[in-house]
């Protein structure tokens, strides 16, 4: 159905893409590219296709084979495509690498993981949005076995550089603009529209005066990648074959910028994360791509971002921007911490914390967060507020433009990856968990005349709800195959489809658990299985401290989704290696030791 619908929109679709080839020398075959060998030893040769490369290399090998570089236009986008086929080894990682370069040197590098491995012909591709002032592009793969005892080899058809730019003018689709916006490790009670007590979000709270706000939104993981990839995709974690941060998302299913480019829309994303890049398989169907190192702040964002939707103010436009100033560590604006030391909050909290040496989910704060000689909770606290209203005010400077701008229909949705603990259930500073302060999220949607302003929706939701949603505004409803609802009539007003349930999953492999939303405030906790494990009623104890001594509701709801799990026959969790820069650039986001 998914194909059907996709050759149909093709055939349809007002969107114009032109790419222009950016020609590498020897037609873009590794054997003619430079080796630079830090340990161990590659080869190259031709390899089974005749016009492409067989890349093999000794134990332990680091190094990397780089082609020379070419000149690219300003402005653009580059893409580097290409196929890869794996032969036998130990369960390694390697990457391709886009590099990117002006007159002051290297600019940006984008890079697609995938695990070594015996697999077959696999099409690779990398997608970066050219910073300002870039002018060459070059591009390596790079062989970095972390086994000293891991050897193997790779066969690459040849490597296509190429520029992109798209326009979607010619023809109005059914709205001109949808704009998905996601903060990072962003609580729902941490909302002063919510009932925070602190001021801490008055342009979202704006926002959901004038759009609807879904008050029951659970991230369906408690980790930005698997969130923000069922986001994008409509799929549960499982489905797509990961629950934590580390696996590339498979082809297996198109994502929104896939399907709404098919529907006639301009993709773009502009994202501040690492487990968002290219590395991590989020690219895919954007003709813009623009991932910033994980300090880089919303109003940096924002100096793109504002550009970018001036240039594009004519097209059919599918945006998503992710924000990550919320993260540890909290470290806002002088002004902005300032704006909650000595309140009420404030002065609420003796509570004193100490240094740990876990990345996350102890009750000390973790090594990544301490900041020397605080050792209060509320300096923490004050700083993650902080930069959630830092935030706020970037999100207010983006809508100032789009509500200026807005002579076509938008649709705008605000939404967060997952929530954070403040020392809640001993866990400190952190997220990972199936508790609401990791799980409960803000969802709000605002489109003048698209949705009913002020409402509120007391059901539980998903983000893979969100694709469905989209699909059905952008003229695409009724697709097959999603995790997800379609809460179109919510928005407006009408009631929202029913189901018993919302799930979210954390967890390694076999030790997977569940948590169960369920209308009317039940929340139960499962096994791997589905087996029921612990219950809460969050509407009357939502800090779920007290397990609910009836079990009756809990064990029944359990039961049907064990019966659920077992007809879905979910892919197995991925196990992949990590190489070092995978290590460095997660243990800096405290997920690893």
């Amino acid at each position: 159905m998914l194909t059907l619908f996709a050759s149909l929109a093709l055939a349809q679709s007002p969107l114009q893409v032109v790419v222009t080839p950016l020609p590498l020398p020897e037609g873009g075959r590794a054997i003619a590219w430079a080796q630079t060998v830090e340990v161990g030893g590659l080869s190259v040769a031709v390899g089974s296709t005749a016009t492409g490369s067989k890349v093999s290399w000794q134990p332990g090998t680091k190094g990397s084979l780089c082609s020379p570089a070419v000149a690219v236009p300003l402005g653009s986008t580059v893409r580097l495509r290409t196929r890869a086929k794996g032969s036998t080894t130990l369960g390694d990682v390697t990457a391709l690498h886009l590099h990117l370069a002006g007159a002051g040197g290297e600019h940006h590098v984008a890079r697609r993981r995938f695990d070594i491995g015996a697999f077959g012909w696999e099409p690779v591709e990398v997608t970066a949005t050219l910073p300002a002032g870039t002018e060459s592009a070059y591009a390596c793969l790079e062989v970095q076995m972390v086994k000293p005892d891991s050897a193997g080899s790779l066969e690459l058809e040849p490597v296509v550089l190429e520029s992109i730019h798209a326009e979607s003018r010619t023809s109005r689709l059914p709205i001109r603009r949808i704009l998905l916006l996601s903060i990072e490790t962003i609580r729902w009670d941490h909302v002063s529209g919510n009932g925070y007590a602190r001021n801490t979000t008055p342009n979202l709270d704006q926002l959901m005066r004038e759009g609807v706000s879904l008050d029951q939104h659970y991230a369906p993981a408690p980790y930005t990648h698997p969130s923000l990839a069922s986001l994008i995709t409509g799929q549960a974690p499982v489905a797509l074959g990961f629950v934590d941060n580390i696996p590339s998302i498979g082809r297996s299913f198109p994502t929104a910028a896939e399907l709404l480019s098919q529907a006639g829309y301009v993709t773009a994303a502009f994202n501040v994360q690492y487990v968002l890049s290219n590395r991590y398989g989020l690219n895919r169907g954007f003709h813009y791509y623009r991932n910033h190192p994980n300090d880089t702040s919303a109003s940096v964002l924002n100096q793109e971002l504002i550009p970018f939707l001036t240039e594009h103010v004519d097209d059919n436009l599918f945006l998503w921007a992710h924000y990550f100033d919320p993260h540890g560590p909290y470290r806002p604006p002088a002004s902005y911490r300032a704006a909650f030391a000595g309140d009420p909050l404030w002065n609420a909290d003796a509570m004193l914390v100490e240094r740990g040496e876990a990345s996350e989910g102890a009750p000390a704060v973790p090594k990544y967060i301490f900041e020397n000689g605080k050792t209060e909770r509320r300096h923490y606290v004050a700083g993650y507020d902080g930069d959630i209203a830092f935030t706020d005010a970037e999100l207010g400077r983006l809508m100032a433009y789009v509500r200026a701008s807005n002579r076509d229909d938008t649709l705008v949705v605000v939404t967060g990856d997952h929530g954070e603990s403040m020392t809640d259930h001993d866990r400190y500073f952190c997220h990972g968990s199936l508790y609401d302060h990791d799980l409960h999220v803000p969802m709000v949607v605002w489109g003048p005349g698209l949705v009913t302003a002020g409402g509120r929706v007391a059901v539980p939701t998903s983000h893979v709800d969100v694709l469905p949603t989209l699909l059905d505004y952008a003229g695409v409803g009724g697709l097959p195959g999603f995790a997800g609802v379609n809460l179109r009539a919510a928005l407006s007003g009408g009631a929202a489809p029913a189901r018993e349930w919302v799930s979210s999953v954390v967890g390694r492999a076999e030790r997977l658990k569940y948590a169960l939303h369920a209308p009317g405030g039940l929340k139960v906790f499962t096994d791997a299985q589905g087996a029921f494990l612990v219950a809460f009623d969050v509407a009357k104890d939502p800090g779920e401290r007290v397990e609910l001594a009836d079990r009756k509701s809990g064990r029944a709801l359990s039961k049907r989704f064990a019966a659920w799990l077992r007809s879905q026959k979910p892919k197995k969790v991925k196990r992949q290696t990590l190489d070092e820069e995978d290590a460095q650039r997660l243990r800096a986001l405290g997920y690893l030791e």
